[in-house]
């Protein structure tokens, strides 16, 4: 028999999805210069920063995170301590500048490469534009995570995620939040996937970390397209 544990995270998946549903129009971008992901792949899950929602920061990442990686199943490759080692090479930051760049990316310049968008922006006059050195990092970024853990080559995909708060309602009991998720190739050097959103919960700690335990299923049904 079904425990009543799971019934009940089953059930508050479910009102997610429909409360996500119901207050935003999910966006999902889908490379087709690229070969679809094989069933078999593998994927390098980074550590989320979110900002901005109520609690602590430190309890809302590592929930979020957990759900994140659980969601990939055996998929994932294990990263021990990953959060540490990254902050510990210089690649804290990454993560949180490869979504922003990417949501700029899809949603301002209809493109998913950071290369493309350094080319756009140095076309437009931006001659220090950022997509220049995220490129040069995320490739650098790549080489240290087989270095690191002894990967037997470059781990095909990189899944990123960030969550920015958008403001509370004027009484203060809901918040919106920006959802912004993609799978990153490095053998390709561009985003094969990336779903953006804007989504509201109760603005209340324990209903938030509610939210993150079942937000990183939620984004990986979107971006794999699952019913």
């Amino acid at each position: 028999m079904l425990s009543i544990r799971f019934l009940s995270r089953l059930w508050f998946t479910l009102l997610c999805v429909l409360f996500i549903s119901s207050c935003s129009t999910q966006r999902l971008f889908i490379n087709s210069d690229l070969p679809v992901i094989a069933d078999d792949a593998k994927f390098i899950v980074l550590p989320t920063e979110i900002h901005g929602l109520s609690g602590s920061r430190t309890e809302r990442e590592a929930v979020f995170y957990a759900s994140f990686e659980t969601a990939f199943k055996d998929k994932i490759i294990d990263t021990p301590k990953l959060s540490l080692r990254l902050k510990d090479n210089d690649f804290a930051d990454v993560s949180w500048r490869m979504s922003h760049a990417m949501h700029r990316l899809v949603t301002d310049n209809a493109c998913l490469s950071y290369t493309q968008g350094y080319q756009l922006a140095l076309a437009n006059g931006e001659a220090n534009s950022k997509f220049r050195a995220l490129d040069r990092d995320v490739y650098q970024l790549s080489q240290w995570l087989q270095q690191a853990y002894q990967l037997p080559r470059v781990p095909e995909y990189i899944a990123i995620a960030h969550i920015d708060s958008m403001g509370v309602s004027q009484a203060g009991k809901l918040i919106k939040y920006r959802v912004i998720a993609g799978i990153y190739s490095t053998e390709k050097q561009a985003l094969e996937r990336v779903v953006s959103y804007v989504a509201e919960s109760p603005n209340h700690p324990k209903a938030i970390l509610h939210d993150l335990d079942n937000l990183g299923f939620l984004i990986y049904r979107e971006l794999f397209r699952l019913d």
